[in-house]
């Protein structure tokens, strides 16, 4: 079901201004929601596209704390920050 669905479904017939601000709240927990389905789907196939030694790697790196900073890998790979 689609987050337009849910949330016509949650408001059956008309919104009432003074609901307004509940709504846009019900969409954000929804739309996070979903995120967080897509995410640990793909966590659960990681095992299935990377390789053992790669996640060691990534454990070591996660461990050590050197994370890549967002925008310089945005930088890097010529996405603009106003593009997500």
């Amino acid at each position: 079901m689609t987050l337009a669905k849910k949330i016509e479904k949650i408001l059956k017939d008309e919104l009432k201004p003074e609901n307004v601000k509940t709504v846009i709240d019900i969409a954000e927990f929804l739309k996070f929601k979903e995120t967080q389905n897509i995410w640990n789907e793909i966590n659960k196939a990681e095992h299935e596209y990377v390789l053992e030694t790669e996640l060691k790697h990534l454990e070591d790196i996660k461990s050590s704390g050197e994370f890549i900073d967002q925008d310089v890998l945005l930088e890097e790979l010529g996405i603009n920050k106003d593009e997500i």
